[in-house]
C-alpha cells in the first residue's frame, strides 16, 4: 500500500500534469465568467433562480462571482497563487454543487448559468452532476498537488536524529 500511495503522490505532484490541469481549469473559469460579466442582469436572474439568497443581495453576489471567476482564472493562468486559487475554486465549486443539489431536491428546474445564460438551455439533472464533481476533483488536485514538500530532516552528515 505505501508504494501505491507514493505512486499516487508522484502523479498528483507531476509538474507537467499540474500545468495542463492548471491551464484547463483556468480556461474553464475564464470562459465561464465572460458572459456573466457582459450580461450581469441575466446572470443575477439565474442566481436568483436557485432560491437560496435574499433577493436584495443577488446582484452583488452575481457580480462578485463573475469577476472572481475572471480574476482568479487569470491568476491561475499566470501561475500566481496557484494553491490559493485551487482552494478558492474548490470552495466555489462545492458551494455550486450544493446549490444545484438543493434546487433539484426541491424540484426547481435550474439552468446552472455556468457557460451559458440562455434561458432556453436545458435544466440540470442528477445525471449531469458528474461534470461538477469532475471540476471539483480538478480544483482539489490543483490545491493538493501544489503542497510544498517538507524539507528532509535527516542530517547531511549521515547521522539520524
Amino acid at each position: 500500500m505505501p508504494a501505491m500511495c507514493r505512486r499516487i503522490g508522484r502523479i498528483l505532484g507531476d509538474r507537467k500534469v499540474l500545468t495542463i490541469l492548471r491551464l484547463a481549469v483556468a480556461a474553464a473559469f475564464i470562459v465561464a465568467s465572460w458572459e456573466k460579466i457582459l450580461k450581469p442582469d441575466d446572470f443575477a436572474s439565474i442566481v436568483e433562480g436557485y432560491r437560496i439568497l435574499p433577493v436584495a443581495v443577488v446582484p452583488l453576489v452575481a457580480t462578485w462571482l463573475a469577476w472572481t471567476e475572471l480574476v482568479a482564472g487569470v491568476m491561475l493562468l499566470a501561475g500566481v497563487w496557484t494553491r490559493a486559487v485551487g482552494l478558492l475554486f474548490s470552495f466555489l465549486t462545492f458551494v455550486f454543487i450544493a446549490g444545484l443539489v438543493q434546487a433539484m431536491a426541491r424540484g426547481i428546474d435550474i439552468q446552472c448559468g455556468c457557460f451559458s445564460l440562455d434561458p432556453e438551455a436545458a435544466a440540470r439533472s442528477w445525471a449531469s452532476l458528474w461534470q461538477e464533481f469532475l471540476l471539483l476533483a480538478a480544483c482539489l488536485w490543483l490545491w493538493i498537488g501544489h503542497w510544498k514538500k517538507a524539507p528532509d530532516r535527516r542530517s547531511t552528515t549521515g547521522t539520524t536524529p
